[in-house]
């Protein structure tokens, strides 16, 4: 095996979270874990945009040797995906400035973004595992290229989460 056969296909299983059980979701809670570390969303927009650079080279490697046009192993969607969603929420609460989040705090020490992402992680997967709504429409259209369903279900499912937490942000915010 050439090394960049070799590299593409480790990048698209993440370097082989792919192939555990549940391999979406680790891949989420990285990117999830990795903002809550910094308390901001810098390097989890920076991997979904590098994502979507390299996203589609590692794919067809990865196609080629699974003969699937969406193999489970294929995890670099679910970390373009969370790593929009989380710097969508982001941008929202930094525009609304102040604001005190604390639905996690008798579970959590974390700080109001914090409790953001995580918020953000469990919306997100919810419509990335139950392909409920456009997410489902968007991975079934038959008029779409395969790579396009792969990781169009995965950014519907991020515009969906940051709308879900914004809603529940502002409910939050302004009528509780």
């Amino acid at each position: 095996m050439d090394f960049s056969r070799g590299f593409n296909i480790h990048l698209a299983t993440l370097f082989g979270i792919g192939k555990i059980p549940g391999g979406g979701t680790w891949a989420s809670l990285i990117v999830l874990l990795i903002a809550l570390y910094e308390n901001n969303a810098g390097t989890a927009s920076f991997l979904a945009f590098l994502s979507l650079i390299v996203g589609p080279k590692a794919y067809k490697k990865l196609v080629s040797v699974v003969d699937t046009e969406d193999p489970k192993e294929f995890v670099l969607d679910e970390v373009i995906g969370m790593g929009i969603a989380i710097s969508g929420v982001y941008i929202f609460s930094r525009l609304i400035n102040e604001f005190s989040f604390n639905i996690f705090s008798d579970y959590t020490s974390l700080s109001d973004i914090g409790n953001l992402f995580i918020l953000t992680f469990i919306v997100f997967r919810f419509f990335d595992i139950s392909k409920i709504g456009p997410v489902g429409w968007v991975e079934k259209n038959s008029n779409e290229k395969a790579y396009n369903k792969v990781i169009g279900d995965d950014i519907v499912a991020a515009i969906l989460s940051i709308l879900i937490v914004i809603i529940i942000l502002s409910i939050n915010l302004w009528v509780l």
